[in-house]
């Protein structure tokens, strides 16, 4: 039917000449998706676990800020703080912030705060009022308290260590020109919460960490606001961290800003040690979409266009197409020898990024990598059918192009 329709608009050879373009198109971008394999493979063994240490730092250590998000209570959470009250550095501040008066983690703070006395610790609870971004709304307080000019903006899931934060201060101190240090995001809660961990695992390992490590690489500005050490000096000249808290991807916009005005961001030689103890598909499926509607609102063209042909199977579907269509082999082969070359590549990069024995089987690895491409297609559609709206915890906003977020709903506040 296409055809004929074509046909009747056409002549023959420009149809001709159609179906060439759309059929070497794939091709084109198969061997730069093999080039990001290949980038990502050489960052994992070149840069990943090869940190910088207190000795590239001249002079005297410089002081930090840690500033640590809080909501809840989660098995690994006690974890993941006391990594931070046991770090070894001279001259540290943490700022623990919490949204609500009655959140349970105020007690564990306390808790630990009794356990660790000689560590300088702060509490805030609240938020700086017109600030859309929830994140954004609970650390701007402590943000603009922040005593160190090197603010580490650690999120609950981090577990810190004090090799990572001597890296992160050693690669922001190397040269004047570095605004941030970030690190790739990745899930390290090994042998805990079932498949679900286990995708979100391969989700940062393979797809997000092929793309992250390999534009990294090549100097593009690509980052992610779940871990990273930023000069404050350097952020308050583009309008502080408030400031951007008019966005949902409030990370994006404020690496954008400092890139724009010729800092650089770099990234660390430690991936994120994310753990949580509560994974789930719907949860790993709802954090998907609220993500790539985000991206959709910032960069619309390439999220629909070019993001999926950066996956195994919609890129296998158009190739092995083209490769029937230019060469007349048998697709089924084609797409077979395509995904198994894919697979086998995601395996081994996210051993790379592990540095260590995966906590699963190949059985085990080769379930969730199917169940987290199926998963694609359910963000993909979930995702279009309400593009402008995000919803994030309890509250729903609405994000416009460009990333410009208004609070639509909020969650009923409850009596005491």
């Amino acid at each position: 039917m296409v055809a004929s329709w074509l046909g009747e608009i056409m002549d023959e050879i420009t149809i001709a000449y159609i179906l060439f373009i759309l059929a070497v198109l794939p091709l084109v971008i198969w061997i730069f998706q093999m080039l990001f394999f290949a980038l990502a493979w050489y960052t994992c063994r070149r840069h990943l676990y090869h940190p910088k240490t207190a000795g590239d730092v001249k002079g005297d250590l410089p002081g930090v800020s840690i500033i640590k998000p809080l909501m809840g209570v989660d098995p690994f959470l006690e974890g993941n703080l006391e990594s931070h009250f046991t770090l070894q550095y001279p001259n540290l501040e943490l700022l623990l912030c919490v949204q609500d008066e009655r959140d349970p983690v105020i007690e564990l703070v306390h808790k630990l705060q009794a356990r660790f006395p000689d560590v300088d610790c702060q509490l805030f609870v609240g938020g700086k009022p017109g600030v859309t971004n929830p994140m954004v709304h609970n650390m701007a307080p402590a943000y603009e308290r922040a005593k160190h000019d090197l603010v580490w903006v650690s999120t609950s899931r981090i577990r810190a260590s004090t090799a990572i934060l001597l890296d992160l201060v050693a690669s922001v101190q190397s040269d004047p020109h570095v605004a941030i240090c970030h690190q790739l995001p990745y899930m390290m809660n090994d042998g805990v919460g079932g498949i679900a961990a286990t995708v979100e695992k391969l989700a940062f390992g393979c797809n997000m960490g092929r793309n992250y490590l390999a534009l990294n690489r090549l100097g593009t500005h690509v980052f992610t606001g779940m871990s990273y050490l930023v000069r404050k000096s350097y952020l308050d000249e583009v309008g502080g961290l408030a400031h951007y808290g008019r966005y949902l991807a409030e990370d994006y916009f404020l690496s954008q800003a400092l890139h724009s005005r010729g800092y650089e961001l770099v990234l660390s030689a430690f991936p994120a040690q994310q753990m949580v103890a509560a994974s789930s598909i719907a949860g790993y499926k709802d954090r998907m979409v609220r993500w790539w509607r985000l991206r959709l609102n910032m960069m619309p063209l390439v999220t629909l266009l070019l993001e999926p042909l950066t996956e195994c199977v919609p890129l296998g579907a158009y190739i092995s197409w083209a490769v029937y269509y230019l060469f007349d082999v048998n697709p089924y082969l084609v797409f077979a020898v395509h995904a198994v070359m894919w697979i086998s590549l995601d395996y081994h990069q996210l051993r790379l990024i592990q540095n260590s024995p995966l906590p699963f089987r190949l059985p085990n690895f080769l379930a969730a990598w199917c169940l987290r491409e199926l998963l694609n297609a359910f963000v993909y559609v979930e995702g279009l059918l309400n593009p402008r709206r995000v919803r994030w915890g309890k509250n729903t906003y609405r994000v416009t192009l460009g990333g410009h977020t208004t609070l639509v709903t909020t969650a009923p506040v409850l009596p005491l």
